[in-house]
């Protein structure tokens, strides 16, 4: 049954991957029905815990995003920058992962990336280095932000583990995928030729399709109070949530002796973060739902509902199995397990889908948790099949035309500083993990 049970799970993951979209949650749905009424397998609750944390985040960051802070914040980034043009192949993929780390989500990037092309442009930098290793390191930070989906699903999971908490997890994840991120801007330093060499942009300029790429501020929009205030808001809502879950005598202990946990904090301190936006700023809190935080946050949350609801059916039937056959032989090669999630994650191209997968299959497999966590790091590696929204607007926005998809697919620009982000930082979380837990 275990072996039956597992094609239906990969069966469904794949046809929801091949129709894209929302889609993945629903072919859960169809394992589910398959699994139930068909294999008469007793059903898991859905990770209603996870999928609290999620919406409370998205609707705080959706809340900044309508308030102009968002915007606020690239412009910072763009002064930063420009301050020092000739270490844009270090300083983008750091300004990159800041963001993400701050904001929750990679799409972020997007904003940063015509920025950084114009900088390298400018200075005469290829521009596939910076670029390349920003898209990578936007999503790097996923695994590192105390308010990401992923996180959030992490911390819920694995709840019942008495020595994780927000606060040693990210003394291991930060510094694990920073230095990721900064590996990754080294790699790529010398790669391919110079800008000055390179044919594609040769022949760009012969045609006058690349210009003086200057971006036009004339209709920027002047920087508001309302949008200061939403980021201050923000990061004081996330700083409290980290200070809490370093210091547990912060939180409140009930008549049963329980102290408040960090989920509920996680939950409370968004939701009230984003009032105080929606006060403080003064904006209609009906702008929060037409935001583009909104709109890919909830995605995350419907694919937590269908898509995990399957798998944790399929690991609540079988842990035992999973456990006594193949335990062992995870506890004594764990890079077993961190190669699977690796290849889950380029699967999925979800962070969040790839954490509901198989931080359950870690744990039903008694693995430590170092282990466990080292593992979940790379599922940052949406970079490896170059299909998400990140890989592909980073093409258009490269204007000389150096940031490829080669012949072979597999080939592309990413690939490189991706692998070379994803060793780092799985061996330094394996080694911190080690340390801390």
């Amino acid at each position: 049954m275990f072996w039956v049970e597992l094609i239906i799970v990969l069966a469904m993951i794949f046809l929801g991957t091949r129709k894209g979209g929302p889609f993945l949650a629903l072919a859960g749905g169809l394992g589910m029905l398959i699994m139930t009424f068909v294999l008469r397998v007793p059903p898991s609750d859905p990770p209603i815990t996870v999928i609290r944390i999620m919406i409370a985040v998205i609707v705080a960051a959706s809340c900044m995003q309508a308030a102009g802070g968002l915007d606020y914040m690239v412009k910072l980034a763009e002064r930063i920058l420009r301050k020092h043009p000739e270490h844009i192949t270090i300083l983008g993929p750091v300004v990159a992962y800041i963001f993400t780390f701050m904001c929750g989500t990679g799409h972020i990037v997007y904003s940063l990336l015509p920025v950084i092309n114009e900088i390298a442009m400018d200075t005469g930098v290829r521009p596939e280095r910076p670029i390349s290793a920003s898209v990578v390191a936007s999503q790097n930070a996923i695994t590192a932000c105390p308010i990401s989906a992923a996180t959030a699903g992490i911390l819920g999971l694995m709840a019942a583990y008495g020595n994780i908490n927000l606060f040693n997890l990210l003394i291991v994840c930060v510094p694990a995928t920073l230095l990721g991120a900064i590996a990754a801007g080294l790699s790529v330093m010398k790669r391919g030729k110079e800008l000055s060499e390179d044919p594609e942009y040769l022949e760009r300029v012969r045609q006058g399709l690349v210009k003086d790429y200057k971006l036009d501020h004339s209709d920027d929009k002047p920087v508001t109070k309302e949008a200061k205030n939403s980021v201050i808001i923000f990061l004081v809502a996330m700083l409290l949530i980290v200070l809490l879950g370093a210091v547990s005598a912060l939180r409140p202990t009930f008549a049963d002796g329980n102290s408040l946990g960090m989920t509920t904090v996680i939950e409370i301190f968004m939701l009230v973060g984003a009032a105080l936006m929606v006060l403080v700023c003064k904006f209609d809190s009906n702008k929060m739902l037409d935001q583009p935080v909104f709109k890919t946050g909830m995605f995350a949350v419907v694919l937590a509902y269908g898509l995990c609801w399957m798998v944790n059916t399929f690991i609540g039937d079988q842990s035992g199995y999973i456990s006594d056959t193949m335990g062992a032989v995870a506890n004594q090669f764990p890079w077993i397990y961190i190669i699977a999630v690796f290849i889950v994650a380029a699967i999925t191209t979800s962070q969040a889908s790839t954490t509901m997968i198989m931080i359950p299959i870690g744990m039903a497999l008694n693995l430590p948790v170092y282990v466990i966590i080292a593992g979940w790091v790379v599922c940052n590696c949406n970079y490896f099949i170059p299909a998400s929204g990140q890989c592909v607007a980073a093409l258009g926005f490269d204007s000389a035309g150096t940031t490829k998809i080669g012949k072979y697919v597999l080939n592309h620009s990413y690939m490189f500083p991706g692998l070379v982000m994803s060793v780092v930082t799985v061996a330094v979380a394996f080694v911190l993990g080690m340390l801390v837990f």
